[in-house]
């Protein structure tokens, strides 16, 4: 049986065990946010497969825009060529000047159009692709520092942190700030990654709807040329009985199961011009040779694969 002296004895050096062990710090958490730092990386690379698609589309149209422009101005210099029907014919060979001039002023017209994407589509979306590139970069620090903590935080408590372990190379308030670090890292780059995703839609919708004006713009001022030299074009033709509203020109807006308006031509796959060539139109037609009617159909194949790229721009899937 001890006695009362060596029992207070016992009771003090338990006291001051219980006392040290209170005071000595613990190791913190395990960090709670992982799973959502892996689901931001998830994120982030479909937001960037998005504007990755979306620069791919708009390139796709610029290229088809610029063919566009090229082969107007070719069509330009082919009806500029020869301007006169004539030597009895001025108004004729002044309307055929006029057609040609018109062409060059729709290639400047698809010239600024093709500028326009670049501000409205791609300019905007490469500068959100470097917000990503940032936001990538962010996730790369958090994951280092997330690394080191862990690797810190198992070595504390493999050694009990004791406070005598010869191998202890980091003290306790290093493991703290190690912690404090990452959280704040992993908070900024949280905060970044949410701003740049509820404003994603927000970003989407102003660059169609700049884009859909550019696009309107390009067609209106396009249209508006052609309309200024209709009555002129309309003169000359019944001055040679020429009728140039040839039929399959109008869409009749029918339903035609999803095939495009171009399967209406005829069916050798050409359009059918029902206006009659008399002979003074032969000899002059005959006379301008083929490059004419080669540089024409150039055209009509540049157009064609201006719409269809138009069209498969539009129809990319920005979304996943």
């Amino acid at each position: 049986m001890k006695s009362p002296l060596l029992r207070l004895k016992g009771f003090g050096h338990h006291q001051q065990h219980r006392e040290r062990k209170s005071r000595q710090p613990q190791p913190q958490p395990t960090p709670a946010k992982l799973d959502e730092l892996a689901d931001a990386a998830q994120d982030v690379e479909e937001m960037r497969n998005c504007y990755d698609g979306f620069i791919s589309a708009a390139a796709a149209t610029t290229n088809g825009v610029y063919e566009f422009a090229e082969a107007l101005e070719e069509l330009g210099s082919c009806l500029l060529a020869k301007p006169v029907l004539n030597d009895d014919d001025d108004d004729s060979g002044r309307v055929l000047m006029m057609l040609g001039k018109a062409q060059y002023e729709l290639q400047k017209s698809a010239d600024r159009y093709r500028t326009n994407i670049i501000h409205t589509i791609t300019t905007p979306s490469e500068s959100l692709l470097k917000e990503l590139q940032t936001l990538e970069e962010m996730k790369q620090q958090c994951d280092m520092k997330r690394d080191a903590y862990e690797t810190m935080r198992a070595s504390y408590s493999d050694k009990g942190g004791s406070r005598h372990s010869k191998t202890e190379s980091f003290s306790t308030e290093q493991l703290d700030a190690s912690f404090l670090e990452y959280q704040e890292d992993s908070a900024l780059f949280t905060f970044r990654l949410k701003s740049l995703k509820q404003g994603q839609f927000q970003s989407l919708l102003t660059q169609a709807a700049r884009h859909h004006a550019a696009q309107l713009s390009f067609f209106r001022k396009g249209l508006k040329c052609l309309e200024a030299l209709e009555p002129r074009v309309k003169a000359i033709s019944e001055k040679h009985h020429i009728d140039y509203n040839f039929s399959g020109l109008e869409d009749d807006g029918s339903d035609n199961d999803g095939y495009s308006t171009y399967d209406s031509c005829s069916d050798d796959g050409e359009l059918s011009f029902d206006y009659e060539i008399n002979d003074r139109d032969q000899d002059f037609l005959t006379s301008r040779g083929s490059m004419d009617v080669s540089s024409i159909y150039i055209w009509l194949l540049s157009f064609n694969l201006f719409v269809c790229l138009t069209a498969e721009a539009m129809d990319v899937k920005h979304f996943h």
